[in-house]
C-alpha cells in the first residue's frame, strides 16, 4: 500500500511526523507538504506562478504551495499510484465550519476529486500556544486508522476526524462516534483598534456546539468522525 502525507502546517511539522509514524505501519509512506504554514488557506489553487517543488529526504518533498496544489502535484508528477492519502495531523480541530477554511481538510477533499480515498486528522487543542504531546495522537490515531483503512471505501469518499485533547492513561480507549458536521458558525468577536483596524477575538472553545454533532463530540472526550462521499 502506497499512502500520501501531507498538511497545512508545513514540512517537517510534528504533527505530520506523528501522522508518519502511525502510517508506516500500513505501508510506504510518500510526503508532499507546504513549504511553509498554509493553515485557513481552504481549497486555494495556484495558477498563476511556478511552484518549486524540493526533494527533502527520500519520498518526501516541499513544496512551495497550498495543501491542495500538494495533492495534485504528487497525483501527477510522482510515478507513484497511491492506496490513500492522510492529511495531518493538523494543530488544531477541523470541526463544522472550520471544514469551510481548513487547508488540512482541502488536501482530503482534492484526493477524493482523484477518486483516492481520503482522511483528514486534526487534534483539538485546548490551550493551543502551549506545548503538547503528540504521543496521545498517535496513540488514538493507531487505535482507529485501522478501523478505517481496513474496511471497502468507495470512490470519492473522504473523512474528516477530529481527536479530542485528553490525558490519557497507559490503558485508557477513546471511542471513536460517527457523527454530522455542527452547522453553526464560528464565533465572530472582533476588538477595534486605535486606528480602526478590527482583531479577531473570537475564542475557540467558547463556540457555539449543537448536541450529538462533531464540535459536541470531539469537545466531550470522543473522537468525531465525519463521512463525505
Amino acid at each position: 500500500m502506497k499512502i500520501l502525507l501531507t498538511n497545512d502546517d508545513g514540512w517537517g511539522f510534528e504533527g505530520l511526523l506523528a501522522l508518519e509514524e502511525v502510517a508506516q505501519q500500513f505501508g510506504e509512506t510518500w510526503i508532499v507538504a507546504p513549504e511553509k504554514p498554509m493553515s485557513g488557506i481552504s481549497h486555494q489553487l495556484t495558477f498563476e506562478r511556478p511552484m518549486r517543488f524540493q526533494q527533502k529526504q527520500e519520498r518526501s518533498y516541499a513544496l512551495d504551495g497550498t495543501p491542495a496544489d500538494c495533492v495534485r502535484v504528487a497525483m501527477t508528477q510522482l510515478d507513484v499510484e497511491f492506496d490513500w492519502v492522510l492529511s495531518g495531523v493538523n494543530k488544531g480541530a477541523n470541526l463544522g465550519a472550520d471544514t469551510c477554511v481548513s487547508g488540512t481538510v482541502a488536501a482530503a477533499r482534492e484526493a477524493s476529486l482523484f477518486g483516492c480515498p481520503a482522511i483528514a486528522l486534526s487534534q483539538h487543542l485546548r490551550k493551543f500556544k502551549q506545548p503538547f504531546d503528540w504521543s496521545k495522537t498517535i496513540r488514538m490515531a493507531k487505535d482507529i486508522l485501522p478501523q478505517l483503512m481496513e474496511q471497502p471505501f468507495p470512490p470519492r469518499r473522504w473523512v474528516n476526524i477530529n481527536f479530542p485533547d485528553l490525558n490519557l492513561n497507559d490503558d485508557q480507549s477513546v471511542k471513536l462516534v460517527e457523527t454530522q458536521l455542527d452547522p453553526a458558525p464560528l464565533p465572530a468577536q472582533y476588538t477595534k483598534l486605535a486606528d480602526g483596524r478590527l482583531l479577531y477575538c473570537g475564542v475557540y472553545n467558547d463556540r457555539p456546539r449543537k448536541p450529538n454533532h462533531d464540535a459536541d463530540i470531539c469537545f466531550s472526550g470522543k473522537i468525531a468522525v465525519t463521512y463525505h462521499d
